[in-house]
């Protein structure tokens, strides 16, 4: 996966598990992928070591001057990654 997709699909999957339905992804399949991806272990143990990946997420999505004049900031990166922990399984 790329770090294309990976973003993708952690937004998607993020954005459904906060409420966004229209806009979010619900794929268990590709939610296990990116455990597997983010582990290093397809078999989804979550202990995190793709730090880099995820801190590239945050910074693109959350802390860009575009995403910041969009009104996202630190709040969204807090709640990000408490969805990392609490729904991925990620202990942080």
């Amino acid at each position: 996966m790329t770090q294309e997709e990976l973003q993708d699909a952690l937004l998607g999957l993020f954005a459904y598990d906060t409420g966004s339905r229209d806009s979010g992804i619900h794929d268990e399949a590709l939610r296990q992928r990116v455990i597997g991806q983010l582990s290093g272990d397809e078999r989804g143990e979550h202990e995190l070591i793709a730090r880099r990946p995820i801190s590239r997420v945050i910074r693109e999505s959350f802390l860009t001057e575009e995403a910041l004049d969009q009104g996202y900031g630190i709040e969204d990166v807090h709640g990000f990654l408490c969805w990392l922990s609490s729904e991925m399984g990620f202990d942080l």
